[in-house]
This record gives C-alpha cells, sequence and structure tokens, in this order.
C-alpha cells in the first residue's frame, strides 16, 4: 500500500516509493528504495521534501500519522486548530460530484454573472453590494463542502475573453479548498473565498490597452500593472469589507524573498491569507490559456509550484495544495500506457498518481470508446498514467464536462 507521509515520520526499514517522482520536481527527486541508514534520511530533508510516498508493503508502516497542525505555525495561524482528517488531511465529499453537478454549475454561473457585474460597477466607480458577494460565496464554500470536486473541474473551464472574471472566481473556489484542507472554520473560508474573488478587483482600473496587451509588457506599462493591487486597495478601503479580502488583495503578489509586489515584503511580513492567495494565484494563472501563453496541465503546474517554493511561495503550503488538490484534480485529462485516454472524475489522495478514471476515447485506433470508469489503483499495469494532457492541444474536441 502507498502512503502519504510527512517527511519527519521517515524511519530506516521504509521503502519511498516512485510515485514521489509524479509530484517532485528533477532536481529534487528522491530515488526510491529502500532506507538502510539515517544518513538518507538526513539527506532527503536537506532537499526540502516535506512530504513523501512509501510502499509499505516492501518495507515498514507507521502506525500513527500525525496531526496536519505540525505543518504549520499555530501562533500565527491563532486559536485555530487543524482537525485532523484523513491521511491525506483531506476530508471525503459528503455527496457524491454527480449529485453535487448540477448545484455546482448554478452556483458558478451565478457567480461569474455577479463577477461581471461587480466589475462594471468598479469601472464606473460605483460601490458594490458586498453582502451579495458574501452570498454567493456562501454558496460557494457550501458546494466545496459537499464535494470540492464539482467546483473544481468546472475551474478547467475556460474563455479567454472572461479571463479576469474567471480567474478571480477559480482564486475564491482555490482558497476555499486549501483552507478547507487546513481545518479553517466555516466563518473563515467565507471570508476568503470573498477574498479570492475581489483579489484582483483593482484590474479593472488598468488601461485595457495594457491589461490585455498579447506582447510582453514596457517597463511603464509593468509599472502600470503592478499598481492593480494599491488600485484594489484603495476601492476596497471604501467599502464595509472584512479586513481578510483587504489582506489578500494586498499581499498575493508579495513573494517570500522579497522579489514581489507592491510592498517587496518578505518571509513572515507577508501574512497567511497572502502566502495561500499567492499560491492558488498562482496556479490558476499558470494552467489558463492566455493570449500570451498556452496553459499548463495540472500536474506540470503543480511541479513549478513546488519549484518556485522558499523563494517565492511557502513551501508547506504548496505541499497542502497539492495534497487537497490531488496530482490529477478531478476533470484532468490523462494519457494511460495502453495509449487510451481517460478523465480522471476521482482522485485518490493516498495513492495520488492512481486516481478513478473515465476512459473515452483510444489514441492509437483514434476512436472513442464505451466510457468506462476504472480504478487505477486496483487496475494492471496498462491502465497506469503515462502524462497528463491538455484538451486544446490536441486534435480531437474534447469536452471534459460532457464526460462527468
Amino acid at each position: 500500500m502507498l502512503k502519504v507521509i510527512p517527511v519527519d515520520q521517515i524511519q530506516v526499514g521504509m521503502f519511498i516509493s516512485e510515485q514521489n517522482a509524479e509530484w517532485i520536481p528533477e532536481q529534487n527527486r528522491t530515488k526510491s528504495g529502500l532506507i538502510l541508514r539515517a544518513e538518507t534520511i538526513g539527506k532527503i530533508r536537506q532537499r526540502g521534501i516535506d512530504f513523501v510516498t512509501i510502499d509499505t508493503d516492501r518495507g515498514i508502516d507507521v502506525s500513527d500519522l500525525p496531526s496536519q497542525s505540525s505543518a504549520f505555525n499555530r501562533d500565527e495561524i491563532g486559536q485555530r486548530n487543524f482537525r485532523q482528517q484523513e491521511q491525506s488531511g483531506v476530508a471525503s465529499p459528503s455527496v457524491s460530484l454527480e449529485d453535487e453537478r448540477t448545484r455546482a454549475e448554478r452556483i458558478h454561473s451565478q457567480a461569474l454573472g455577479l463577477l461581471d457585474d461587480v466589475m462594471d460597477r468598479v469601472r464606473e466607480g460605483a460601490h458594490i453590494d458586498v453582502a451579495e458577494v458574501e452570498s454567493v460565496a456562501e454558496g460557494l464554500v457550501d458546494s466545496v463542502f459537499r464535494n470540492e470536486n464539482a467546483l473544481a473541474c468546472l475551474s478547467r473551464i475556460r474563455n479567454k475573453d472572461a479571463y479576469l472574471m474567471e480567474h478571480s472566481l477559480n482564486v475564491g473556489v482555490l482558497l476555499s479548498i486549501l483552507a478547507k484542507s487546513m481545518g479553517f472554520d466555516v466563518g473563515t473560508i467565507r471570508k476568503l473565498a470573498v477574498g479570492g474573488m475581489l483579489h484582483d478587483i483593482g484590474k479593472v482600473q488598468v488601461p485595457d490597452e495594457v491589461l490585455h496587451k498579447p506582447g510582453k509588457l514596457e517597463a511603464e506599462e509593468w509599472e502600470e500593472m503592478k499598481r492593480h493591487v494599491t488600485y484594489g486597495e484603495a476601492y476596497l478601503q471604501q467599502i464595509a469589507v472584512d479586513s481578510t479580502v483587504r489582506n489578500i488583495c494586498a499581499h498575493h503578489h508579495e513573494r517570500l524573498d522579497s522579489s514581489g509586489y507592491p510592498r517587496g515584503l518578505g518571509g513572515d511580513a507577508i501574512s497567511l491569507y497572502g502566502r495561500m492567495s499567492a499560491v492558488c494565484d498562482v496556479y490558476d494563472a499558470i494552467t489558463a490559456d492566455r493570449c500570451y501563453h498556452q496553459g499548463m496541465a495540472p500536474t506540470v503546474a503543480m511541479k513549478r509550484l513546488v519549484e518556485w517554493s522558499d523563494d517565492h511561495l511557502d513551501r508547506k503550503l504548496v505541499y497542502q495544495f497539492i495534497r487537497a488538490m490531488s496530482i490529477y484534480p478531478v476533470g484532468t485529462l490523462v494519457q494511460l500506457k495502453n495509449d487510451h485516454l481517460g478523465i480522471v472524475v476521482e482522485p485518490n489522495k493516498v495513492q495520488q498518481a492512481k486516481p478513478r478514471v473515465r476512459v473515452i476515447y483510444d489514441l492509437k485506433y483514434r476512436n472513442y470508446l464505451p466510457v468506462e470508469d476504472v480504478d487505477l489503483a486496483s487496475a494492471d499495469d496498462n491502465y497506469s498514467i503515462v502524462r497528463a494532457l491538455e484538451p486544446s492541444r490536441l486534435d480531437i474536441n474534447v469536452k471534459i464536462m460532457d464526460f462527468i
């Protein structure tokens, strides 16, 4: 059995699984094999790895996993305690994906419509109704608690002409999923969802020729683009929003090495909420198709987040985000070893490389197959995942949501 454990729990006699290669970047990749010496454990820690996958069939197991709170600073987070959930740190959905999908689609559509109206009002210099945003955020969070995968897979549907609205909504959803996995109370998660939805509100005050420029920005254009944070802060100061919302807007572009903006904050000077929003913001941005770049597959994006940890992003939060979302989030299109295409319909939080997939297409014979759900955790090696794919880069039109 494969099991994800914190690096502090590694013991001599454990077998490090090959599955670590699925989400540890190349320069940090842990070799698989039996740990025979304590020195090996020290080398793993020196590489900055926080979690590893062990194979309990080929080595010893660990009887008691620690609470997820050990991965975070309790004083920084306050009086809130992390709940000890599954060994993945993520609670199981209370309803099925199929049962939640229709409600999630309605909530998703309502939220996009609201954000469209919000941005129009900000553009006109009018005040927004924060209560409306909070009401939609409440619906989003409720859906996340029923089954987070429903909204997570809807975030994979992109429209280049609606990027700002979709990105704002997606960051709200991703922040909710991350915060839920960390054990935040529902009230705080709703505030974080509002913060995510409004984090880029200042961008509507950036001139269109800068905001939508297809090529590289000139130096002064880039300085104007960075001002969207201060524009957003100034706007939010005028209306009655919780400090959590203003905090997310102010800090989501700050980086641990002080290379971010607008204040060049670093390390602990960046709030926890700011560091959380930075992870979610970067992930959604790099997985989206834009006029100047193609979006990355989720698995590639996860590796990038880890590579950018410590200098830019909080490594512990990055790993928690990966554990919450899984390396193959629901809606990810994957190529299997037998040249079949499948869509991830249920992540495997323990054996992350072995989700449940809906097989739909044969690449070799170029034809659609009778739809079949396959649990890769119990399937033979022919059904192992070779790579994740972006539907837009295939020469066939695969509409993910038609199969979920």
